[in-house]
């Protein structure tokens, strides 16, 4: 069951980054955001869900759900941030929504794609040396 909620969360995030692109006009327009920002976002966004949808096939621990609740929680408060500067009219607020989402998806793609999560390349090294020395 906890992998199913590591691909329905990368899914999303799929979804998200997907609705970005479709309405990238009204999203540079209402966040006052520069395109290369907001692409940028999108497409780090696209990739931390893609690690995630890949994490959970593969090992999908409940260990790692805080990484995927700290990210949401933050992301939500910079959602409301956003809007407030964005109904303020404050030049900052593609900054804070599009920058939070693109540094913090590039936050969770690195968790689940390094460290315990990654490839066991190590393994096949060490098969293949001790095969050597077997011979």
């Amino acid at each position: 069951m906890m992998k199913f909620g590591f691909v329905a969360d990368g899914v999303f995030k799929f979804l998200v980054a997907f609705a970005i692109i479709a309405f990238l006009p009204a999203f540079e327009g209402f966040f006052d955001s520069p395109r290369w920002l907001v692409i940028a976002a999108a497409v780090l966004l696209f990739l931390s869900g893609a690690t995630e949808i890949s994490y959970g096939a593969r090992r999908g621990e409940k260990s790692y759900v805080k990484y995927l609740a700290i990210f949401d929680s933050l992301w939500v408060v910079s959602t409301i941030i956003a809007v407030i500067f964005a109904l303020i009219d404050n030049p900052a607020t593609g900054f804070i929504w599009f920058g939070f989402i693109g540094l913090g998806s590039l936050a969770i793609a690195i968790v689940f794609t390094t460290g315990a999560n990654g490839p066991d390349f190590g393994e096949d090294e060490s098969s293949d040396e001790s095969s050597a020395s077997s011979d």
